[in-house]
């Protein structure tokens, strides 16, 4: 039995139940992940790691332990509509319901990214390359991280000076409420900063 912290059990247990529901090169062909017919497992890059889902019970492993939380975005990344990217950037607030939730979104997940790199803006790019991420040109030093095929997350810093104080963002790309929904981005943009500050060597 597992076991799930953070009061994960219903909507893990919902997730898997609406993967069931879905065929499994429909879920391949719309989110770009390769299944497997012979193992029936498919398998879904994730930052610079591949991880294999289950079908149709919803396991996913792969070389590194995985957050439960992360668990139950990879469940609701699979079984969401969306097919593609816009190439357009948006921020938190630009999501449905996000302008209710960008303060605790930016305490939870701007703000520990601005309060771990703005002193060192170089160690943003490096902690993201080992994540296989790219650099990005919005700011003074940005990362675009791949944690899904579908769902390129954008996160960058402003350093500051005497008059005004450091800054920073995280964008999505306009596509994502098809992918994933509001709660979920929070969810992933807090556990791609955790991510980034243990890359960088940083204690959580």
């Amino acid at each position: 039995m597992e076991k799930l912290p953070f009061n994960l059990d219903v909507p893990l247990k919902l997730a898997r139940e609406k993967l069931r529901s879905i065929a499994p090169s429909t879920i391949a062909q719309n989110k770009k992940v390769t299944w497997d017919e012979a193992t029936k497992e498919f398998s879904c890059p994730f930052l610079n790691l591949v991880y294999r889902i289950t079908y149709p019970d919803g396991k996913v492993y792969g070389e590194e332990e995985i957050d439960p939380r992360v668990t139950v975005l990879f469940l609701h990344y699979l079984t969401s509509p969306g097919s593609s990217l816009t190439g357009q950037w948006i921020t938190f607030k630009e999501l449905p319901g996000g302008a209710l939730y960008s303060t605790p979104f930016y305490y939870r997940a701007v703000f520990p990214l601005i309060r771990a790199f703005t002193p060192h803006l170089d160690s943003l790019v490096s902690a993201g390359a080992s994540l296989g991420g790219t650099k990005g040109h919005i700011g003074h030093a940005s990362v675009i991280l791949y944690p899904f095929p579908l769902v390129p997350v954008y996160l960058s810093l402003w350093a500051g000076d005497e008059e005004v104080p450091p800054g920073g963002t995280i964008l999505f790309d306009a596509s994502v409420p098809e992918h994933l929904s509001t709660e979920d981005c929070a969810v992933l943009a807090e556990y791609l900063v955790r991510r980034l500050k243990l890359a960088y060597g940083q204690k959580l």
